[in-house]
């Protein structure tokens, strides 16, 4: 008896937590049913089709404010939010429009564009799963091809890719054991941030076997755990210590850049815990509650260890949440009603829809501290990938002759472009022959991911097939295919290549190149006025990087279409397999590097110690540390061709302590056989001497004219050649602020001598300072202060800071702590002189090679010089546009009839850009 009660109150129970939903579809106009429709609670397994009367009925625990989704092939998606407000059933009728442009068959195209792909493919990540989590295997979109993909220019803000799907996508996740019907409403991709929403309902898959349930099972619940939803509900208890959520909050006197990655020194002063009793959570009513959340609240998993960037003595995953309304609504769930009432980021911020689950999920009480195994999480391969950087170069022009200059450009590849900015700064560049032998080689800088370089070749150079290998000494880590080769023929002077015209491509990809040019006369050449406008398919224009090269018209314009970018792209693509593994032993560069070793005079004395290296005359200067086998490594210096460099071991008293011997770089051996070209030559037609690309017939001007208003630019407008500073203070605040609200505005700290949160929790010495293009690097801190705050702010002209990992690589070691660059008005100066010359007293001294000098390609030659026909008319590998329009002046022999140009490079969103453009005069 006591059973059957027991039974009955169960039955009751249940009645009690169940919910009806039920209503009409039809279609909008004719008012006929539509019988097989969708209709579901969105985000949850809950839903039903119509029957063949449009009719619908759906049962289980449905939430107290949700949203209805109806949906039909063909027909506008329709959805309502409805609020039960305590009523067991509920009635919502659904009228669906008919989309008449889904009455042409949908075009699926047999090959997709390469663009598309690639688009693709960041929309997965953004969408599916980030790049390093092992989910993103297990889950799929079966429909890609309802994906459309649209660059978006607004009038205002940051250009973005805009996805649309002309039906829901159809998405299985074999992690969590779902499948889902995705309706995309709105999903937009930019450089370093994403966005997306719609409608979500899930079906459970039939598992195969009891292994694969109980793992869906175990999967659910672990992704549960530390969940928003779970964080949320723990605010709601006012038990997040018990559910492993420790809060903090940052304390508003203690400056950002005043704090160091000591977690446990921090805590207390610029880290204060968040007592729960202070978190007000108020009852909405119908089970909805508002959990106020006045500033920022970081959150620490306790039972989730992860690796964190952020706190170095720290090994569990950290969030940060943000109210922007000040605070969010949740269920009695912790269900948040409103997505975007929060912004996620650290942890949390890595979720995507392979570790997403419906709002019906109930999590099962077993599951309670489970943590995820790191290793599988952070899968070794994985985060290598992410690591990767490769080289592409190209020519100024495919025919090369012995003794001509070749100029060569191009760019790095990144499988992780948010990487760049820490990646590699130098390029190793090596021209070999058949017999791999090195003909000639150099080092180039790597400027914002960008190349630009140049070898002389030896007149005595004979005719044949060479190789351009190019590499980093980081991705020597790496399969071998991360190095970059171009092999090349080299043609006798009087022969050229033949090649059928009529195969050439002229154009890959979307973008349109739309050429305007005027032309004009001046007394010893021509000036052609160029102006290109790159527009996509929808006419609007693009920013673009590319390489432009202008040759004579009977010239070819490429060697073979598989070297071109577009299919260099292609290792965009190849991830490295999940057996690959490296020990990383070849540091990333981030200028000329030397390495060495350390050898006390004494055996007992320690191999750990500091290492002084000091460049020239105290042009650059840093010190670094040998490891405990005595090894040390700097990177960093910058300087072009060959330097002395004085390296030391010195006690305190700046002694010499035993010796140094550097280790020099052994390039990689060539593995593999020679590539095979196929070409033929043909004899010139002309009797003429063919003519060659040299630099030594130009002289460039020693200051540049601005074309625009004829007025010479002097050494301080062009910032004395350091390039665009990061902060500028002008004349305008200079009379009217004082040096405290000056620093302020470049955010730097004059007691710690420290920009922002620039190098916060290292030991740097003072910045490079700059005064009058005088540099003045590694003053002690009172010389410093005493020379900055000597002048008084109004008789200054400007002041000016490099201070972030792109700008000040250009000052070597000596601008690590970032630059201060000071222009006084008519050389006004106060304060003290300082003759400062470095003492090598003690010091060994190696010759160093630097980066490889070679001959600019002559873009201005002087207007009292006749200037000679020559193949290579024009060449720029750094172009870029400008609001997507490129202008340039390009001067011109006489007697030229017209020139190829080529354009190649990519759009700001990695989209490749290749067109040859004829122009006739």
């Amino acid at each position: 008896m006591r059973r059957i009660v027991f039974l009955i109150l169960c039955f009751i129970s249940f009645l009690a937590e169940s919910q009806t939903i039920s209503g009409v579809v039809k279609e909008k106009g004719s008012g006929l049913p539509l019988p097989f429709a969708n209709v579901f609670v969105n985000n949850s397994t809950l839903g039903a089709a119509t029957d063949v009367d449009g009719n619908f009925t759906i049962t289980g625990k449905i939430p107290e404010e949700f949203e209805l989704v109806a949906s039909f092939v063909g027909y506008k998606t329709v959805s309502q939010t409805i609020q039960r407000k305590g009523r067991q059933s509920y009635t919502q009728n659904f009228e669906l429009e008919f989309l008449e442009d889904n009455l042409s068959e949908v075009e699926l195209k047999a090959k997709r564009d390469r663009s598309w792909e690639r688009t693709l493919k960041m929309f997965k990540e953004v969408f599916l799963a980030v790049p390093d989590d092992p989910y993103g295997k297990d889950i799929e979109i079966l429909n890609p091809w309802v994906l459309d993909f649209e660059k978006v220019n607004p009038d205002k803000g940051f250009n973005y890719i805009q996805a649309t799907a002309v039906q829901p996508l159809q998405v299985v996740n074999k992690a969590l054991g779902y499948q889902i019907d995705y309706h995309l409403q709105d999903f937009r991709m930019l450089r370093n941030a994403s966005r997306f929403f719609g409608q979500a309902f899930y079906r459970e898959l039939d598992a195969q076997d009891s292994v694969t349930q109980n793992e869906w099972e175990q999967n659910k619940g672990l992704n549960y755990q530390s969940s928003v939803r779970h964080f949320a509900l723990s605010l709601l208890l006012k038990n997040s210590g018990v559910e492993g959520f420790d809060l903090y909050r940052a304390n508003p006197n203690i400056p950002k850049e005043d704090r160091t990655n000591d977690f446990y020194y921090e805590l207390g002063k610029s880290i204060l815990p968040v007592q729960l009793e202070f978190v007000y959570v108020k009852p909405l009513g119908n089970g909805v509650y508002r959990i106020f959340l006045p500033e920022r609240i970081e959150i620490h998993h306790l039972n989730k260890p992860w690796p964190n960037d952020y706190y170095e003595n720290i090994y569990h995953a950290i969030s940060w949440v943000v109210a922007p309304s000040g605070y969010f609504d949740v269920d009695r769930n912790g269900t948040l009603m409103h997505p975007t009432q929060l912004v996620l980021s650290g942890f949390m911020g890595r979720q995507r829809l392979a570790r997403s689950l419906p709002l019906d999920f109930v999590p099962d009480e077993r599951f309670s501290g489970l943590t995820e195994d790191l290793e599988v999480f952070h899968s070794r391969h994985l985060k290598l990938n992410n690591l990767r950087e490769k080289p592409w170069l190209t020519f100024s022009k495919p025919t090369v002759y012995p003794g001509e200059t070749l100029w060569f450009g191009g760019k790095m590849l990144y499988q992780n472009p948010i990487s760049q900015d820490s990646l590699s700064r130098t390029l190793y560049v090596e021209i070999m022959d058949s017999k791999f032998y090195t003909v000639q080689k150099g080092i180039f800088p790597i400027q914002q991911g960008k190349v630009s370089g140049g070898f002389v070749l030896p007149d005595s150079l004979p005719a044949g097939d060479y190789l351009m290998r190019a590499y980093t000494r980081w991705s020597l880590n790496f399969p071998e295919k991360d190095m970059f080769q171009l092999p090349f023929p080299v043609i006798s002077q009087g022969q050229m290549l033949k090649t059928d015209k009529s195969e050439q491509e002229a154009l890959f990809g979307d973008i349109v190149i739309e050429p305007d040019f005027v032309l004009s006369d001046s007394l010893n050449y021509r000036v052609l006025e160029l102006e290109l406008k790159f527009q996509d398919s929808y006419e609007n224009l693009v920013d673009a990087n590319f390489l432009i090269s202008a040759t004579q018209n009977a010239i070819n314009m490429e060697f073979d279409p598989k070297f071109r970018l577009e299919n260099a792209m292609n290792w965009l693509d190849e991830d490295l397999p999940e057996t690959f593994d490296s020990e990383l032993a070849f540091p990333i560069e981030y200028g000329i590097s030397v390495e060495g070793v350390y050898v006390p005079t004494r055996k007992r004395d320690p191999l750990a110690t500091g290492i002084t290296i000091v460049r020239d005359d105290l042009e650059d200067y840093g010190l670094v540390a040998s490891d405990s086998s005595g090894y040390f490594w700097a990177t960093g210096l910058n300087f072009r061709d060959s330097a002395q460099i004085a390296i030391a071991a010195l006690d305190e008293k700046l002694r010499p302590l035993g010796k140094v011997e550097l280790i020099p770089f052994t390039p990689p051996g060539y593995r593999g056989s020679f590539p095979r070209l196929n070409y033929q030559t043909v004899p010139i037609p002309t009797q003429a001497e063919p003519l060659l690309d040299t630099s030594g017939d130009y002289i460039l001007l020693e200051e540049f004219v601005k074309e625009e208003n004829r007025e010479r630019e002097t050494m301080a407008d062009r910032n004395y050649g350091y390039g665009d500073p990061n902060q500028e203070v002008g004349e305008k605040d200079l009379e009217t602020k004082t040096w405290a609200e000056i620093l302020g505005l470049l955010r730097f700290n004059m007691s710690t001598l420290k920009f922002r949160n620039f190098t916060y929790g290292e030991r740097t010495g003072s910045p490079l300072l700059i005064i009058d293009g005088v540099s003045m690097p590694f003053l002690e801190p009172e010389d410093f202060r005493a020379r900055v705050l000597g002048y008084e702010p109004s008789q200054l002209k400007s002041i000016k800071v490099y201070n972030d990992n792109i700008s000040n690589v250009v000052f070597g070691m000596a601008g690590y702590s970032g630059v201060l660059m000071i222009e006084t008005k008519n050389g006004f100066r106060t304060g003290p002189d300082s003759d400062r010359k470095f003492n090598s007293e003690g010091f060994q001294i190696f010759p160093v090679r630097g980066y490889s000098s070679f001959p600019e390609f002559p873009k201005n030659p002087p207007a009292d010089s006749y200037l000679k026909m020559k193949p290579t008319i024009y060449w720029d590998p750094l172009a870029k546009t400008e609001n997507g329009v490129y202008k340039v002046k390009i001067k011109l022999p006489y007697g030229l009839k017209g020139m190829n140009l080529k354009v190649e490079g990519t759009t700001e969103d990695g989209e490749a850009i290749y067109q040859i453009i004829l122009i006739e005069f």
